[in-house]
This record gives C-alpha cells, sequence and structure tokens, in this order.
C-alpha cells in the first residue's frame, strides 16, 4: 500500500504506490472492509511513539476520505521490537485473529495481503489465505506484482 520508509514515524514521509487508492477502491466496491496490521518495532526500540504510529494512522484515515473511500475498519499494531518475543509480532497470527473476532468476519472471505513473507505467513496463522503483492512468490504463498493486480483478480472470479 504504501513504501517502506523502514521506521516510518513522519507524515511527510508517507508515500502511495501508484495504484494503491484505485486498488483499495476497487476492494471495496467488491465489498471487502479493509484493515491494517502492522509491526511497528520502532515504538519498542524507542525509536518514535506509539503516539507517532497513531498520527500515521489518522493520515492514512484521512488520505482515504479525501479521496471518498471509507476509512480503514481498525488497526492492529505490535509495538514490540523481536527480542520482546511477544506474541502478537508478525508471523505470529494473533493480531488477525483479534480482528476476525472482533468484527465476526469470514476466514474463507478474507485476505493478508503484504510485501514481506511475514504477513502472508500471519496470515496462514490466523487460518486466512496469505499473499504476496511486490515481491516474488516464495514459501507457497500466491503473489501479485501489484495490490490492484490482485483486486481485480477478484473481480474477475
Amino acid at each position: 500500500m504504501i513504501l517502506d520508509k523502514n521506521y516510518l514515524s513522519r507524515v511527510e514521509d508517507i508515500e502511495y504506490f501508484p495504484d494503491t487508492l484505485r486498488a483499495l477502491r476497487l476492494l471495496q466496491e467488491l465489498g471487502f472492509d479493509l484493515f491494517v496490521v502492522t509491526n511497528q518495532s520502532g515504538v519498542g526500540r524507542g525509536y518514535f511513539s506509539l503516539e507517532s504510529v497513531h498520527t500515521i494512522h489518522r493520515q492514512l484515515q484521512n488520505d482515504l476520505r479525501e479521496e471518498k473511500l471509507e476509512p480503514f475498519k481498525d488497526f492492529a499494531v505490535c509495538p514490540h521490537s523481536p527480542d520482546e518475543n511477544c506474541d502478537c509480532r508478525k508471523p505470529s497470527g494473533k493480531m488477525i485473529q483479534l480482528l476476525i473476532d472482533k468484527y465476526h468476519l469470514s476466514k474463507d472471505q478474507s485476505y493478508m495481503i503484504g510485501d514481506k513473507a511475514i504477513d502472508a505467513e500471519s496470515g496462514k496463522n490466523a487460518g486466512i489465505t496469505g499473499l504476496l503483492v511486490r515481491t516474488p512468490a516464495r514459501d507457497g504463498y500466491p503473489a501479485f506484482k501489484t495490490l490492484l493486480e490482485f483486486a481485480e483478480s477478484l473481480k474477475k472470479k
């Protein structure tokens, strides 16, 4: 959805891929609710605050509204560093499972989409389809060149 900025903590550093908003619009037209599930180890490492993460998320919501899109339904954030050995950090499926339970989502109709294998793996660990975008297929996970390509594949079903 957005370019990986290596510890994104400032609103002015948000940069969307060119097709992101079109893809999100298509996914919403297809009836999908959108969620963000994110590891934010920069908080646990002391690089920035959890409030900085919330500020970024508020900006994402505002950007979607400006484009006449529904905002994300919810955000799930793991603020821990890898050495804290928490049970919520991706590739754990815990954050996804909490969203599934909270919103009574159908696992059969849910996807975890990301650009790293741990994203797809966290989906698998939560019992939903995990897939990759903007990265080559690996570990048996389906891969798409872009989020828009994935959304268009759903439209064809």
